[in-house]
């Protein structure tokens, strides 16, 4: 009886060792995948083109969300990012041109504060200062120039505290100040006075959204003032707020759809065809491409479906389409590009218009697709002040954090 105590105990021993070492191959595991990026960043794909890191993301923070402006007056344009996960929000200063595809070392970061995902950034008091909105309900207003280093001179205040995807900063009332659009679905007054204090900002309900994922301020019909275009993937699918006119300006607006299926992803907004329309196009499981054939009124337009490419045989799934924009790619300036960059494991590519109306697509040749596991929206932007557009995103389950795509420049 006492030997098989003693078998039974080694036993147990052995399988807790078992269970030990499995877990820290796991974890081994684990740690291997979030250095991918270390052995791809900086080097050129096939087409040229480099992903460069401005943080990583060892930790799962979950950056999502890209916001650029020059905050500290160099000439450089720096970088707001939120973390999902992290609930944190951090500024990144652009280090210059001659350190600019190493990591970005000089940064304030934000208390953590909650949701943030999709969060936006505009002026918000009329000082002419750039501030930041956070989607859960929190403004943190820019203290100037001489304080901005010091995340604990941001002034923040609450409006509300639940998620509200894609804050936008535009003047909704022809007042002639910002006012603040909160999850699609209201907007907040800007007051002339006491502009920090939030129960000076009053609420005023637009309609029904559930989880906007784009939101641009634009005129759609042509009759002089801006309506809200915005891609919904919960409840209304496509769709725009009319402007009712400064008299209802405060009432619910009118909805006029333009597509109802709730789904897809992000969408651009911009003249595809070169016919000097603007026209739509949805990231969806077919990118969609709608294109408006008529120039004032209600907009009316023929949508187009194009299939996904082939992916790399390294790539192991289906790739989703999520992020779009349109950029010229091919140096043909007659028509521009649409970039698709998908959410998992996949390679960006982007379509081209050819003859009769037709699109083709083309991978793009970014080095390691297969490493970058959750990618977000694409933002064109020149990070390295070289004159030609890059392509940054935030990448948020394989460790890459905070990417840019640099643009060779070959296509100029």
């Amino acid at each position: 009886m006492g030997n098989m105590t003693i078998v039974n105990s080694c036993l147990r021993l052995a399988f807790v060792c078992f269970c030990a070492l499995g877990t820290v191959s796991a974890k081994e595991k684990q740690d291997k995948r979030k250095d991918a990026w270390k052995q791809y960043v900086g080097k050129p794909g096939p087409g040229g083109w480099r992903v460069n890191v401005i943080q990583p993301d060892p930790q799962d923070d979950g950056p999502d969300g890209f916001n650029y402006h020059d905050w500290d007056g160099d000439g450089d344009l720096d970088v707001f990012v939120n973390f999902e996960e992290g609930g944190y929000s951090r500024l990144y200063f652009n280090p210059g041109k001659e350190k600019i595809r190493g990591l970005w070392t000089d940064y304030i970061e934000f208390k953590k504060h909650g949701k943030c995902e999709d969060s936006g950034i505009g002026d918000l008091d009329s000082d002419g200062d750039i501030d930041y909105i956070a989607n859960g309900g929190h403004v943190y207003f820019n203290p100037g120039r001489k304080e901005l280093r010091d995340p604990g001179k941001w002034i923040k205040m609450t409006l509300f505290r639940n998620e509200a995807r894609n804050p936008v900063v535009s003047d909704i009332d022809g007042d002639g100040l910002n006012d603040l659009i909160v999850g699609a679905r209201a907007w907040y007054r800007q007051p002339a006075e006491n502009k920090h204090d939030a129960a000076n900002w009053k609420r005023h309900e637009l309609g029904d959204a559930i989880w906007p994922m784009s939101c641009f301020v634009t005129d759609m019909d042509g009759d002089g003032d801006n309506d809200i275009l915005v891609q919904e993937r919960r409840k209304q699918g496509m769709f725009y707020y009319v402007n009712p006119g400064n008299e209802k300006v405060t009432e619910p607006w009118p909805v006029r759809v333009i597509d109802p299926n709730p789904s897809g992803m992000f969408m651009a907004y911009g003249d595809v065809n070169g016919d000097g329309r603007p026209d739509l196009v949805k990231a969806a499981g077919r990118v969609c491409i709608y294109l408006r054939t008529n120039d004032k009124g209600p907009p009316v337009y023929d949508k187009i479906e194009v299939d996904m490419p082939a992916q790399p045989g390294s790539v192991r799934v289906k790739p989703k389409p999520k992020g779009v924009a349109i950029f010229e790619m091919n140096g043909d300036p007659t028509y521009s590009e649409i970039v698709i960059i998908p959410e998992y494991e996949a390679q960006l590519w982007y379509l081209t218009r050819t003859g009769n109306g037709k699109w083709t697509n083309t991978l793009m040749g970014m080095p390691a697709p297969e490493s970058r596991k959750k990618m977000d929206n694409a933002f064109l932007v020149d990070l390295d002040g070289d004159g030609d557009l890059d392509i940054a995103t935030t990448e948020e389950n394989g460790g890459w954090g905070v990417i840019w795509f640099e643009n060779p420049g070959a296509y100029r």
